[in-house]
Order: C-alpha cells, then sequence, then structure tokens
C-alpha cells in the first residue's frame, strides 16, 4: 500500500480528512473496504466521527 496525496483532489473528491479523495486513492490501489474503512475509524473519518464531511442531509 503506497502512501496517499494528503493535499488537493483525486478524481474529483477532495484529500482533506474525511471528504472521500484518501480512500478514492487507497481503493484504485485494490486495497480492500475493510482496510479503508479500518484506516478511517482510526483517524475519526468515517461516518459519525469527528472528522467525516460526507453525506450531509438536504442535498
Amino acid at each position: 500500500m503506497a502512501n496517499t496525496k494528503k493535499t488537493g483532489s483525486f478524481h474529483g473528491k477532495s484529500n482533506k480528512l474525511g471528504h472521500g479523495g484518501r480512500a478514492a486513492q487507497l481503493k484504485a490501489q485494490h486495497v480492500p473496504g475493510a482496510v479503508i474503512g479500518a484506516i478511517a475509524r482510526r483517524k475519526g473519518a468515517a461516518p459519525g466521527g469527528p472528522n467525516y464531511h460526507g453525506g450531509k442531509k438536504g442535498k
């Protein structure tokens, strides 16, 4: 698993923590979803965590 880019964007998703770009990078590297989820939970970027910024209501 290579390092992910922390700034800019990846496939239209921001690489800021919790905005989906870092997960998209890992998915493109064929990292299993369970591993991506574990990393997101550890960093608080999974749904319900303090750094999660997706899934806003009313869109």
